[in-house]
């Protein structure tokens, strides 16, 4: 219940607030958004890869860090990109103007709630079940909705195209259908929601971790 009450916030804050930035203003946002959070998605695992070499004391933090990390770095780029290359809004007719800045906004709303839900999967928390959601590595976890695994489905697809990534890791994946691309696919066995329930479940059994 409380992460559903959270993720309903973020989908009400975001809408509501860039509902009033104007529809122009939002379809940049919308594109800014889309590509920081591929981005920060695509090569968080490569840098926290090499944080944890650095650091292997802090194995628990560095993937939800580096995604956050990532995706502020690539959207203050982005958003500072394009403001500098429009700093006219286009302005519309006002039942078009209200009706996508609408839309807009809550695709915005969207995104962050797929995206947030997804990396509160990495988050160091001291819980297999926190804020009661995630019963089960699969539970669907906002009203009815999976956004964490719309958003793991997306970058899976996507990481096969235009996003793929050389193997970084060294490792081949004998499940991985396309392995012998030497390109590391994003989750390429849907272990994602498991590999990290399981890993909540030993931080939380570290002493002094119990909740």
């Amino acid at each position: 219940m409380l992460m559903t009450m959270l993720l309903v916030f973020i989908l009400v804050l975001t809408a509501g607030t860039l509902w009033f930035h104007g529809l122009w203003s939002n379809g940049i946002t919308l594109i800014n958004l889309l590509l920081a959070m591929l981005l920060a998605t695509n090569f968080y695992e490569p840098v926290a890869t090499f944080a944890y070499d650095m650091s292997p004391a802090a194995t628990y933090f560095w993937d939800f860090v580096s995604v956050w990390v990532l995706f502020f770095i690539f959207f203050g780029a982005f958003r500072g990109i394009t403001d500098s290359l429009s700093k006219q809004q286009v302005k519309f007719i006002l039942p078009v103007e209200m009706a996508g800045r609408t839309i807009l906004a809550l695709w915005c709303g969207w995104l962050l709630v797929c995206f947030t839900t997804f990396t509160l999967q990495m988050a160091p928390l001291n819980n297999p079940e926190p804020m009661g959601a995630w019963k089960g590595p699969t539970d669907r976890v906002f009203l009815g909705f999976a956004p964490d695994r719309m958003w793991l489905g997306f970058m899976q697809q996507e990481s096969r195209g235009y996003l793929s990534r050389s193997n970084f890791s060294g490792v081949e994946n004998p499940k991985d259908t396309q392995a012998q691309l030497n390109i590391e696919a994003f989750d390429p066995t849907s272990e994602f929601p498991f590999k990290f329930r399981y890993r909540r479940v030993k931080y939380s059994e570290l002493e002094g971790m119990t909740p």
